[in-house]
């Protein structure tokens, strides 16, 4: 891969959105922040997750209790594609 393939991934914004299971269904907005945030850093370190998120811009949020979801309109990037060199 080349610095030129790395900077030129695809990037765009996107809704994001993920289920309040009942933990997150008791959770202030403080924490159910911080745990949106923690969420967003899991995918990111995930090889099978295709992107990088950025964290949400502050009022990209939103908590809908009555459809137990959370979602947010985040900035991405795609992750680089790793090749393996076959020895």
């Amino acid at each position: 891969m080349t610095q030129s393939d790395y900077d030129h991934r695809e990037e765009g914004e996107s809704l994001f959105e993920w289920p309040l299971d009942s933990a997150g269904m008791r959770m202030g907005a403080g924490e159910l922040l911080d745990s949106l945030l923690a969420t967003i850093q899991h995918l990111n370190r995930t090889d099978a997750w295709p992107l990088t998120i950025l964290p949400p811009r502050f009022g990209d949020v939103l908590v809908d209790r009555e459809r137990r979801q959370i979602s947010a309109v985040c900035l991405w990037k795609r992750k680089p594609v790793k090749t393996h060199k076959e020895g």
